[in-house]
């Protein structure tokens, strides 16, 4: 099977292997599903530091795929209020790039701010799966 092929039935194949709940308790189609969680990489390099102390835990988060990225071809910019954070870290980027690629709708969201002066990446996030926007 095509790496392409598997990702676009990932989410179904988890419920149909049981690694997934079909319908959690009270649970709908539209219940994001929790892909994983990670740091804002490259953070000093972006607006990240400037609005730390505006960011709060469980502020939204956009996600946008960078193709054209010279050090990443599956990189994802990671954005608060048209402020660029920075991106996914590369070890983290595979599955969220390869989703965004095919349609799929993502959204993160802050989960820990850490002091700057202690953590190199301060803000930590959660990324989520839009089931509602899944084209299968």
């Amino acid at each position: 099977m095509r790496r392409r092929s598997f990702l676009s039935i990932l989410p179904s194949s988890l419920v149909a292997a049981g690694f997934l709940p079909a319908r959690a308790h009270g649970a709908t189609r539209a219940d994001p599903l929790h892909l994983h969680d990670c740091t804002i990489a490259g953070s000093h390099h972006y607006d990240c530091h400037a609005v730390l102390v505006h960011l709060r835990v469980g502020d939204s988060l956009a996600l946008r795929r960078e193709p054209a990225n010279r050090h990443d071809a599956r990189a994802v910019e990671v954005w608060w209020r048209r402020r660029k954070l920075g991106y996914l870290p590369r070890n983290d980027n595979a599955v969220a790039a390869s989703l965004l690629d095919r349609g799929h709708a993502l959204h993160a969201e802050v989960t820990g701010i850490d002091d700057p002066d202690e953590e190199w990446e301060p803000v930590r996030l959660r990324v989520w799966l839009d089931l509602r926007g899944d084209p299968t």
